[in-house]
Parts: structure tokens; C-alpha cells; sequence
């Protein structure tokens, strides 16, 4: 037997496509994932907007005004949030000058005619731009 050692065959290069594949995947999952939230973000907030103010309307057009104090503050609060546009910014200010007499009232008094129209005038105006 001889001991001779026997070439070795040189190595066979062959391409390597893993790190392609890797950042192929990457940009493909970053894109899949940005649509995803796009749509998502599109569903539910986009929609909550319209959904809000009409919760907001249906909260303000349903105040009791048998006690006038808490009657004031809710009116004011969601008065304020559905105060968009400059017409409506306008009548809620309005409106805001006749509650205030009724927040820091120490005595219970019963709403004025004036006020209950200055409510309802914005209650209108509200229900027409929703």
C-alpha cells in the first residue's frame, strides 16, 4: 500500500442567496405589517370619529335640567366637544355665558326660557351638521 496523499478537488463555487432572501423577507413583512395597521387604523379609528360626535350629540341632547348645576357642567362638556366649526364655536360660546350663572350657583334655581333656547338652538345646529 503506498501512503501517498491524493489531491484534494478544488471547492465548487457556488452563489449564495440567503442574505437577498433574508432582506426580501424583511421588506415583504415590513409592508405586509404597514398594511395591516393601515387598514386596521382605517377601521377603527377613522370610524370612531363619526361615532364619537354622534355619541357626544346623543349625550348632550339628553341632559335632564331637573337639577340645573350638574345639567350646566354636562352641557358644557359635551358642548365643547362638538364645537368643530366656527358657527358652532360661535353659538357655544353663547350658550356657555348663560350656563356659567347656573355652575356657581349655591342655590338650586330653575333654568331660564333663554338658556333653554340658547340649548336648543346649538342642539339644532349640531344635529344639522352630524
Amino acid at each position: 500500500m503506498e501512503n501517498t496523499l491524493r489531491d484534494i478537488k478544488p471547492l465548487i463555487s457556488q452563489s449564495d442567496y440567503s442574505l437577498f432572501l433574508l432582506a426580501a423577507t424583511v421588506v415583504f413583512g415590513l409592508l405586509l405589517a404597514f398594511l395591516l395597521f393601515r387598514r386596521v387604523y382605517a377601521h377603527t379609528i377613522k370610524g370612531c370619529k363619526i361615532n364619537c360626535e354622534k355619541y357626544y350629540f346623543y349625550k348632550f341632547s339628553s341632559i335632564n335640567w331637573e337639577n340645573p348645576k350638574e345639567a350646566s357642567y354636562l352641557a358644557t362638556r359635551y358642548g365643547l366637544i362638538l364645537a368643530k366649526d366656527r358657527r358652532r364655536k360661535e353659538l357655544f360660546l353663547q350658550l356657555r355665558e348663560n350656563l356659567d350663572q347656573y355652575k356657581y350657583a349655591k342655590k338650586k334655581q330653575k333654568v331660564d326660557q333663554d338658556t333653554l333656547n340658547y340649548y336648543n338652538l346649538y342642539k339644532q345646529v349640531c344635529d344639522e351638521s352630524l
